[in-house]
């Protein structure tokens, strides 16, 4: 791997933002399913993006950590403390990216359905069906690693701004585009 850098290269401030724009898009979707009657072909349709978007992220999280292996980061400013918080963030952040939707996989898997994705191809339950498995994974997907993912986000993006508005240190710049 490389030494440090002054700013994120190209590829990794693309698949931070699409990651981002994919995460805001599966908590959509599943939001907007809930809006039709059961049965209804629109809640399915919103249904199936939320699968596509979420094997989308997962695929997304898994080249992402390839690159960031074989790529340099910029310098971290801050202190001691914020430094090793970011890394921590930044590291759980990843373990979500990959678990959330390994989990909701998984759940389909354990509940006996089928999960669509891409509206091309159908994922058919390759384990037992399991119900009790299916809804320890159903509450381990929607209410411990949400509210997780959401914690992170909150602590992300309050740590960028206060970096920002605070430190006044290049933490944000570094992510956005170049002008």
């Amino acid at each position: 791997m490389q030494t440090n850098t002054d700013r994120w290269n190209p590829v990794s401030k693309g698949l931070h933002w699409l990651i981002a724009i994919l995460i805001l898009c599966a908590w959509g979707s599943i939001e907007l399913h809930e809006f039709y009657e059961k049965g209804d072909p629109m809640r399915k349709w919103w249904e199936y993006l939320h699968f596509t978007v979420g094997f989308g992220i997962l695929l997304l999280a898994l080249l992402r950590l390839y690159w960031r292996s074989t790529h340099p980061r910029p310098k971290l400013f801050g202190g001691r403390w914020q430094q090793k918080l970011s890394l921590l963030v930044q590291g759980l952040f990843y373990v979500l990216m990959l678990a959330m939707p390994i989990t909701g996989m998984a759940m389909r898997q354990f509940a006996g359905k089928e999960t669509p994705l891409f509206w091309l191809f159908k994922l058919p339950p390759l384990v037992e069906k399991n119900i009790d498995i299916a809804k320890q994974l159903e509450f381990f997907h929607k209410e411990l690693l949400w509210n997780a993912l959401l914690a992170l986000l909150v602590l992300h993006i309050s740590g960028a701004l206060w970096h920002h508005f605070v430190n006044r240190d290049d933490t944000l710049r570094h992510m956005f585009p170049q002008r």
